[in-house]
């Protein structure tokens, strides 16, 4: 597959001469790197930049210039000398419509993810997700992550947009493993969508929960492929430069944050970075808010670590908590040097799962409380496994 034939590439050198980025700067180094890349040498290659400036499924219109303007930003950022690899590929070419848009989308994450490169995307609008889902099609371990102050869900035939878009993702794979919503707002939210999102056994942290232990996302991230950050989920005050903006949400440093546990994240293989609009954003804090938690990402990413119990058990530690209302014991995995934790949940029928934790479920297994984790992925890992 030709990468090139996909892409608008980067004007490097008129970058420089407009930004005036020093040589300890990431656009110096992303520069160097793109510039060297070849498809021979693409097993060097670790992360790959797209930006996708479309903005049809989305009534945001002037989100599609955000590629550009957060490019611009990160660009300035100082350098990450412990990370090598990462190449800008450019502006993905638009399709005639946005469902053509969606399918080179698909078969561009596809061969990146196929060849062990991370992506990172800029969008555009968040129906672009649906396209990247699709790279996932027919991968039993998909976990979809949204970070978003709503739940983008409707019934009924429509056409799919940003506002609907999970709907989408659902009925194209209907035995999608995971969902988990993170950072939504109870005030935007329906009840009903929030019983549903019980049913489906999916998961759904409320951006107050989220304020109470800000670790809490970490092992849902852990756990990811691929996350869909709408930038809607970050408060105005940190991030004008957006259609839906609430004067709740997210602090900037906060949704730094969250990008930084999805770049720790072994598993995430695509970061999705949507609705960022420069034609609202008239002073450009939030495509360098954007810029700067691509920039948290990517300096995870050099530090990812991949221990997995359900791999390799020699480096945990295990604990066995016995429960005198439960019939078997529940087994932990600790992992010192990192504090991370698993679960592992057996199935009536075939292998079970090992899924991430946190130190407080363990804790809650210690007074005798059977962990939520628990219950969710055993009726999970059942109803898979018949």
């Amino acid at each position: 597959m030709d990468l090139r034939l996909y892409f608008h590439p980067v004007n490097f050198e008129l970058l420089a001469e407009n930004q005036k980025y020093g040589r300890h700067s990431m656009g110096h180094w992303i520069g160097k790197d793109t510039g060297s890349f070849a498809l021979s040498k693409r097993g060097e290659i670790k992360v790959a930049l797209i930006g996708v400036p479309e903005e049809s499924g989305t009534s945001n219109k002037g989100c599609s210039k955000a590629p550009a303007a957060i490019r611009e930003q990160l660009y300035r950022l100082s350098n990450l000398e412990s990370l090598r690899g990462v190449v800008d590929l450019g502006d993905l070419k638009p399709g005639k419509t946005v469902r053509d848009t969606w399918f080179a989308l698909r078969d561009v994450v596809e061969y990146l993810s196929d060849s062990g490169i991370t992506t990172v995307v800029t969008g555009g609008g968040q129906d672009l997700s649906v396209g990247i889902a699709r790279a996932f099609r027919g991968k039993s371990d998909f976990v979809l992550s949204v970070a978003d102050a709503r739940v983008d869900v409707k019934t009924g035939r429509q056409v799919t947009g940003s506002s609907n878009f999970i709907s989408r993702i659902l009925r194209e794979h209907p035995h999608l493993y995971h969902l988990q919503m993170i950072g939504i707002q109870g005030h935007l939210v329906p009840p009903t969508i929030l019983a549903w999102l019980r049913e489906q056994t999916f998961d759904y942290l409320p951006l107050g929960r989220i304020r109470d232990d800000f670790q809490s996302p970490e092992p849902l991230l852990r756990n990811t492929s691929f996350l869909s950050f709408d930038i809607s989920a970050v408060r105005q005050s940190d991030a004008m430069g957006q259609q839906k903006a609430e004067p709740t949400g997210f602090f900037g440093e906060e949704a730094c944050r969250i990008a930084r546990f999805a770049g720790l994240s072994p598993r995430l293989s695509v970061f999705g970075l949507f609705e960022v609009n420069p034609t609202l954003d008239s002073r450009g804090t939030t495509s360098a808010l954007a810029a700067r938690m691509i920039w948290y990402f990517l300096e995870a990413f050099a530090q990812r670590r991949s221990e997995d119990p359900s791999r390799d058990k020699e480096p945990f530690i295990k604990y066995f908590v016995e429960f005198e209302k439960h019939g078997e014991p529940v087994l932990f995995y600790h992992h010192p040097p990192t504090n991370r934790w698993w679960i592992e949940i057996s199935a009536e029928e075939g292998a079970g799962t090992i899924a991430p934790c946190s130190e407080n479920d363990y804790k809650m297994a210690v007074k005798q409380e059977i962990p939520d984790i628990w219950w969710k992925f055993a009726l999970k890992t059942d109803r898979l496994s018949k």
